[in-house]
């Protein structure tokens, strides 16, 4: 009878917690809200300022627009485009330098006869 009454305190325990991890999960997904019109709006907004030259602002629109949907594809190629084209106007600074200073830094070349353990 005590096996009873246990199996079914613990089997209704297993249900609270699982309704309680339910709500706790809804109530996440509803702080983050995706806006897809809002997303396509940017994106629209960025590609304008791209075609009027204006690539400062279109990062800034390709931003806004990645911010709003993650999730969108068009979004982060957008902004892919965006970044590109600041970085072949020379308008990045120290781009190029950057990528050649972090290729040129290599770690130390192990000495002859050295052994690792678990190699």
């Amino acid at each position: 009878m005590k096996i009873k009454q246990l199996i079914i305190g613990l089997i209704g325990l297993g249900i609270i917690v699982g309704l309680l991890g339910i709500n706790l999960s809804a109530q996440n997904r509803q702080e983050y809200n995706m806006n897809k019109a809002e997303c396509a709006k940017y994106v629209k907004l960025s590609r304008q300022m791209v075609d009027g030259d204006n690539l400062p602002l279109a990062k800034l629109y390709a931003q806004k627009a990645v911010q709003a949907n993650p999730w969108e594809k068009t979004a982060w190629a957008n902004y892919n485009d965006v970044i590109q084209k600041l970085a072949d106007n020379g308008d990045i600074k120290d781009f190029d330098t950057f990528i050649e200073e972090s290729t040129a830094k290599k770690a130390p070349a192990a000495a002859a006869g050295a052994q690792f353990e678990g190699c």
